[in-house]
């Protein structure tokens, strides 16, 4: 007689085909944002553009953007564009997903598009093309990021299926990340010398297609708030209010501050390539320090649940923030004239590196729960139409302090198609240009990590499990009363 096989997860919504439909349209949105947030530094910087100026674009650029960021954000939690009769086929049912059926394309087009740049064109032309580009590419990392991470509270009303979605796509950025930079980096590389611009436009490409499979597979199985103190609550609310919410949740602004901190003390990020080629002469060096850390990472990041669970999502990331200090410190003062010093303990702190993507993602989340759980407003959307803004300013703050503090320090201008065309042409940098680069590596870098941990371990003292009994409340699982009276304090 054959068993009847026993269902560990009754609560769980979504179907493994579901799942993996998401996690490979997550992975390609995220890798179409990383081919111009990681490498825009380094494409300008190769185009010849002046360092000074195109730091000034930026600051401009995410001006701009700070007010599309929450603007969106607010549209999206008030409008269900699936309603509106002539969307509707288009739309397809659901609060987010909708959103991203009529908008997904929009990132890989304006990526294709900002990597499009005239190399031979004045200088003016040049900057007015990355300003006019790069505030199309921020304004599509918008469209599709905020509904995109909204989701996540939407797909399910399960706390552990959703946390086991956040583990296996965390896992998965983390193998993937590590995959494109390795072959990016090797195309650039001296040895191949592939144009960065056909890297950006091919990646495009292929991204644009990897999305497009999510628009007709993937579905919301939670939309409704439950338990809210005053019915109908989620559905009236005003931009008032939206502020409101946001202010309510003193957890989400810590975690941001950090985040905000630790990112944009991250310099390292705009500089990589340049380090390799001129403090080592080897552009590849950070792949070797990847591979070194990229299979202990990845078992680690599997585990990244059982971690938190264990020691608590804010200590867990507290602590990499830490190592990862420790690590950037003895790398500055013993690593830049031992290179095989360098790439193993380079190697060492990217184990927890690649912890990061994965245990950032559980916090969110939570503090999203206790919000709704607070006001009773469904405020997904700015929340992630904040880190939407957050993510992409910083990550061009810090490219344009990166780019401003090497112009201080008289960084010669470079202009060609890859290191193999700086390596042909042998451009050379003064010793206060190779210093400053030295220093936006690893003393910087080091000072924002070690920020950021004492910020959350002072501050952040949302218990997971409160938050999990947020979650069950918001989902009708519980009542609000039982859920007060498990609450381990008042909020």
């Amino acid at each position: 007689m054959k068993k009847q096989k026993i269902n560990k997860h009754p609560d769980w919504r979504m179907s493994k085909a579901e799942k993996n439909w998401y996690y490979l349209g997550d992975t390609a949105r995220l890798f179409g944002m990383t081919l111009v947030g990681s490498y825009m530094t380094l494409f300008l910087m190769f185009q010849g553009v002046s360092t000074a100026s195109v730091a000034t674009a930026i600051l401009i650029v995410k001006i701009i953007d700070a007010i599309d960021d929450v603007l969106f954000g607010y549209i999206v939690d008030k409008i269900r564009i699936s309603e509106w009769n002539f969307l509707k086929k288009l739309a397809g049912s659901g609060k987010y997903m909708p959103w991203y059926r009529l908008f997904f394309w929009t990132l890989p087009v304006s990526t294709i598009l900002f990597f499009l740049m005239p190399k031979d064109a004045p200088d003016a032309l040049k900057i007015a093309w990355f300003f006019v580009t790069y505030l199309m590419y921020d304004f599509s990392c918008t469209l599709t990021e905020v509904p995109m991470q909204s989701m996540i509270t939407t797909l399910t009303d399960s706390p552990s299926e959703r946390n086991s979605i956040l583990t296996v796509k965390g896992v998965i950025t983390v193998i993937g990340a590590v995959g494109i930079s390795i072959v990016i980096t090797a195309l650039i590389s001296e040895s191949v010398g592939m144009p960065i611009k056909t890297i950006g436009i091919g990646g495009a490409m292929i991204f644009l297609f990897l999305m497009l499979p999510m628009v007709f597979k993937v579905k919301e199985h939670n939309m409704e708030l439950k338990n809210v103190q005053t019915e109908g609550a989620q559905e009236k609310y005003s931009v008032k209010d939206m502020i409101n919410c946001v202010f309510t949740n003193k957890y989400i602004f810590i975690y941001f501050l950090a985040v905000i901190i630790s990112t944009v003390f991250c310099t390292r990020m705009a500089v990589e390539g340049f380090i390799g080629f001129y403090i080592y002469n080897d552009s590849m060096i950070f792949t070797y320090v990847m591979l070194i850390g990229f299979v202990p990472g990845i078992i680690l990041s599997g585990f990244c649940g059982k971690l938190a669970d264990k020691f608590g999502k804010r200590n867990l990331l507290a602590f990499i923030y830490v190592l990862i200090a420790a690590a950037s410190l003895i790398i500055y003062f013993i690593g830049r004239d031992n290179k095989l010093f360098f790439i193993v303990i380079g190697g060492l702190c990217a184990i927890p590196n690649a912890l990061i993507a994965v245990v950032r993602t559980y916090i969110a989340p939570d503090t999203i729960d206790y919000t709704r759980y607070k006001t009773g407003k469904d405020c997904s959307g700015i929340f992630y139409s904040l880190q939407s803004f957050i993510n992409k300013a910083i990550g061009g703050i810090t490219g344009s302090v990166a780019l401003y503090i090497l112009a201080a320090c008289g960084w010669q201008e470079v202009q060609g198609e890859s290191f193999a065309d700086l390596a042909a042409q042998g451009v050379t940098q003064s010793e206060a240009a190779l210093d400053a680069l030295w220093n936006l590596g690893y003393l910087i870098p080091a000072i924002g990590f070690a920020v950021a941990a004492v910020l959350l371990y002072v501050f952040y003292n949302l218990t997971d499990k409160d938050a999990a009994l947020m979650a069950q409340c918001n989902a009708g699982v519980i009542t609000r009363e039982e859920c007060e009276a498990q609450l381990s304090k008042k909020y």
